[in-house]
C-alpha cells in the first residue's frame, strides 16, 4: 500500500466536519471543486441581490391593499431563499457550521408555512371575513402529505367555521414553536457531543428523535397549509396564490427530500472519501452546492409570483365561485 493510499485511509476514519484550514487545504488539491465553490459564491450573491430588488418593489408601491396587509409576511417568505443560500455557502467555507445550518433553516421553513397560511387568510381580510365569505361551505382534511383518499378513511370535510379555522392555524403555529425548541435542544446535545450528523439511522442517536418529532411536526404544518390553499384557492386566483403556494412548497420539498437522499448515498460512501473528506461531509457539501443554484431559481420564480400589485379582496358570489374553483 502506498503512503498516498495509507494517508487517505487514515483521513478518512474521521468522520466530524474538518475545520476551515483543512478544507482550504483540500480545495487547494482540488481547482475543479474550488472553481465551484467561488461560482456558488456568486449565485449566492446573486440571490440576495434578488430579494432585495424584489423588497425595493414591495415598499414601492406600499400603498396597494393587497401588499400593505401582507408585506412584512411576503418579506419573511422571500427571505427563505437568501436565507438558505447564505447558510449553506457559509458550510461550503466553514464545515463546522453545517450544524447550524441545518436548524436554523428547518427553523426558518416551519416560520414560513405559518406565514403563508396567515397571508391567505389577510388577503381575504382575516378570520372572521373568512367564515362570512365561505359560510356554507366545506374544507377538505384529507389532503397530502398527512391524509389521501384511500388512507385516512376517518377524516371527512368540514365546514368553515371559526372552530376549524382555529385548528388549522394551530397547526401551524405548533411548527412556528415546536421547531425552535427542537433547536435549542439540538444545539446543547451538539455542545455535549451527543448530537452527531449523519447517524440519523442510528437507534441510539438523539438525532433520530428529535429529527422524527421534527418530522411529524413540519408534516402537520404542511398539511395545514395545504388545507387553506386548497379551500381558498378559488377566491383568491386575482392574487396568483396558487404560483406562491408552488414556490413555498418547492423548496420545502426542494431542501428537505434532497437532503434526505444526500444522507443516505453518504451511508452508503457515495461520494467517496477524500482524505480530511468523509462521505458524510462531501454529500453534505454536494447537497448545499446544489441548493444554492436552486434558491438561485426559486428566488427567480417567487420573484414573478409576488411582483404583482395587489388591490384589496372584492368578495364573490357563491354561484361565482363554483365556477372559479378548480376541480380536485
Amino acid at each position: 500500500m502506498t503512503n498516498s493510499s495509507i494517508e487517505e485511509d487514515v483521513g478518512c476514519r474521521h468522520t466530524d466536519f474538518p475545520v476551515s484550514i483543512v478544507l482550504f487545504s483540500e480545495l487547494e488539491r482540488q481547482p475543479v471543486i474550488l472553481g465551484l465553490t467561488i461560482a456558488a459564491g456568486f449565485m449566492c450573491i446573486a440571490t440576495v441581490v434578488l430579494y432585495f430588488v424584489t423588497l425595493r418593489f414591495l415598499y414601492s408601491h406600499r400603498r396597494l391593499e393587497g401588499i400593505k396587509i401582507n408585506k412584512y409576511k411576503v418579506i419573511v417568505m422571500l427571505g427563505v431563499y437568501p436565507l438558505v443560500s447564505c447558510v449553506c455557502m457559509l458550510s461550503l467555507l466553514l464545515p463546522r457550521t453545517t450544524m447550524i445550518a441545518e436548524l436554523m433553516i428547518a427553523m426558518y421553513m416551519a416560520v414560513c408555512i405559518l406565514m403563508f397560511v396567515r397571508m391567505v387568510v389577510d388577503y381575504m381580510g382575516g378570520f372572521k371575513a373568512v367564515c362570512k365569505e365561505m359560510e356554507g361551505e366545506q374544507m377538505s382534511f384529507r389532503t397530502p402529505p398527512c391524509c389521501c383518499c384511500c388512507c385516512c378513511p376517518g377524516v371527512y370535510k368540514q365546514k368553515v367555521n371559526s372552530t376549524n379555522l382555529k385548528r388549522v392555524n394551530l397547526m401551524t403555529l405548533q411548527g412556528a414553536f415546536v421547531r425552535p425548541i427542537i433547536t435549542i435542544v439540538a444545539l446543547i446535545l451538539w455542545a455535549d457531543k451527543r448530537y452527531i450528523l449523519g447517524e440519523d439511522m442510528n437507534p441510539s442517536a438523539a438525532s433520530l428523535y428529535l429529527n422524527l418529532i421534527g418530522a411529524v411536526s413540519s408534516l402537520v404544518a404542511m398539511w395545514a397549509m395545504m388545507v387553506t390553499f386548497r379551500s381558498l384557492r378559488s377566491q383568491l386566483q386575482d392574487y396568483n396564490v396558487g404560483k406562491k403556494f408552488a414556490a413555498l412548497q418547492l423548496t420545502i420539498v426542494v431542501v428537505n427530500i434532497q437532503g434526505f437522499l444526500f444522507q443516505i448515498l453518504a451511508k452508503y460512501n457515495i461520494p467517496e472519501c477524500v482524505r480530511a473528506l468523509s462521505s458524510t461531509v462531501r454529500a453534505y457539501r454536494s447537497n448545499y452546492f446544489i441548493l444554492i443554484i436552486e434558491m438561485l431559481l426559486l428566488m427567480i420564480f417567487a420573484r414573478i409570483a409576488f411582483m404583482r400589485k395587489e388591490e384589496s379582496y372584492k368578495a364573490t358570489t357563491r354561484e361565482i365561485r363554483e365556477k372559479l374553483k378548480p376541480a380536485d
